[in-house]
């Protein structure tokens, strides 16, 4: 067993988040343990401090590379600038009618709060991809006049044990200290359904955390969620959203009048004839379809001058 002056020193470390001394002093332990015949414990010891929670592979960093708070944000969000507004965005009349009723409460959460009325802040978006959902949430944040932030999976995601948990904590603190609208684009990479036997605890671990931080957060901002595969999220993690909204596949007539949008934006003249392919289903499949045929006629022309 680890003596009380190495727990002691561990825990010291620990607390004042000198991870470095941590490390160090959890090596001293799994060498003290291995001099003592316990090999099984200091080779656990050795793997806790490189495991990922995913058996069998081990994190190339030492655990001293963790991420400081400010060093964290900015790995972990990108800023998206785009100008789109609300009136951009091909939505059903509910959803716009929805959309619309909640912007008009955040825009006046001091006087809810007066009331105590606690403002709608979380939303969950779901449905095929292409279909509005990230586009619609950076209007929400334009619409509000709040910077809009998307979560950076590969930061959030740690290798070691518990790690992940820490920054989904700073994210939200993040969110509840600076406003804006924080987006987790396809939050199926942390919000999976538990219980899979294939899956190791520490997957369970990150989507009760997430959970946890759902329930209890207070912002004057909005934290949006997406998801292409709803039926993948845990059942529990639903239930932390204020307001739920799918977003379904267009029909032929929305993609149709989303097209002659395009069309207008980009001043094509005539008319442009989505092609008639499995492929072209969505909104973000029009959009692009229609800049192709933007940059072609742009390049003709500028060839015949």
């Amino acid at each position: 067993m680890p003596t009380i002056r190495q727990l002691t020193k561990l825990f010291q470390a620990v607390s004042q988040g000198d991870l470095q001394s941590a490390e160090q002093t959890a090596k001293q332990i799994a060498v003290s343990e291995e001099k003592k015949g316990h090999h099984s414990a200091a080779q656990l010891l050795r793997s806790s401090l490189q495991s990922n929670g995913i058996k069998g592979h081990r994190a190339s960093e030492s655990i001293s590379g963790i991420l400081t708070n400010g060093n964290f944000i900015e790995a972990a969000l990108s800023r998206s600038l785009r100008s789109v507004q609300l009136e951009d965005v091909m939505l059903r009349a509910d959803n716009r009618k929805a959309l619309l009723t909640l912007i008009d409460e955040i825009k006046h959460g001091t006087y809810l709060s007066s009331k105590g009325i606690r403002p709608r802040s979380k939303l969950l978006f779901v449905g095929p991809p292409g279909c509005g959902k990230s586009f619609t949430a950076q209007a929400i944040a334009n619409e509000l006049g709040l910077p809009h932030y998307i979560v950076r999976f590969d930061a959030v995601i740690g290798a070691y044990l518990g790690q992940t948990a820490i920054h989904l904590r700073e994210l939200f603190r993040f969110a509840t200290d600076t406003p804006c609208v924080l987006l987790f684009d396809e939050i199926d990479a942390l919000g999976k359904q538990r219980g899979n036997p294939l899956d190791v605890g520490e997957l369970d671990r990150i989507v009760i955390a997430l959970m946890q931080e759902l329930e209890f957060l207070q912002t004057s901002g909005v934290v949006i969620a997406t998801s292409n595969l709803p039926e993948h999220l845990d059942r529990a993690l639903w239930r932390r959203f204020d307001l739920v909204l799918r977003f379904p596949q267009p029909t032929k007539y929305e993609l149709a009048s989303y097209t002659k949008k395009m069309q207008k934006k980009f001043k094509l003249k005539g008319h442009v004839q989505l092609p008639k392919r499995p492929g072209t289903r969505s909104y973000a499949d029009a959009e692009k379809f229609v800049e192709a045929e933007a940059r072609r006629v742009a390049l003709k022309e500028l060839s015949h001058r």
